[in-house]
């Protein structure tokens, strides 16, 4: 027979230890998920998956955005130009893991034409924007995103998505979640 603690108010501590572990099985699970930077479970070792993005290769959307010091940038300055679109946030940690591997391959790769772009979707922490690409030491061209670019590029609702333009300006490549630079040095040449 379970013999049952009793606490002051008469409610049994199994049920409370049962509840706690629940829910730190549950926390666990999250926490990986979340490290994989993913909500559908891509994994850290390669691309994801366009689950967000088109199935077969279509037009880039347009967009026209400003960066940082209020410079307007549109899409069609990089037409006929490989171009990565890196949709991001500040407080992203998946996000923040792939900037150095991407600096690397821009430099890499910039000489041929490549074009990388980070779109911000930062919002109540926008004021942060300067200082941590100051401290990122993003050497790639950063704009600041809003609600009709992310649902211009299928609905973007997973940070870091990373969209491979070819240079005829179609989507060719959708990775949802962290790329790590070799993953995402193999994908920019495939453009150039």
């Amino acid at each position: 027979m379970i013999r049952y603690l009793r606490t002051r108010n008469g409610v049994g501590a199994l049920p409370l230890v049962i509840i706690l572990v629940v829910a730190l099985a549950a926390a666990l699970f999250l926490y990986r998920s979340w490290r994989s930077g993913t909500e559908g479970g891509a994994g850290r070792e390669g691309p994801g998956s366009p689950a967000t993005g088109p199935q077969k290769a279509v037009a880039a959307p347009p967009f026209t955005l400003k960066d940082i010091s209020g410079n307007v940038y549109a899409s069609s300055g990089f037409a006929g130009k490989p171009t990565v679109i890196n949709f991001f946030a500040t407080w992203c940690p998946p996000c923040r893991e792939e900037i150095p591997g991407f600096n690397e391959v821009y430099r890499r790769h910039r000489e041929r034409g490549f074009e990388l772009i980070g779109i911000a979707l930062d919002t109540d922490t926008l004021d942060a924007l300067p200082g941590f690409l100051a401290a990122q030491r993003i050497e790639y061209r950063i704009l600041i995103g809003d609600l009709a670019v992310a649902k211009a590029y299928f609905g973007v609702s997973t940070i870091p998505t990373t969209f491979f333009v070819g240079k005829d300006g179609m989507i060719r490549n959708v990775v949802v979640g962290y790329i790590g630079q070799e993953d995402f040095d193999r994908e920019v040449r495939k453009l150039l």
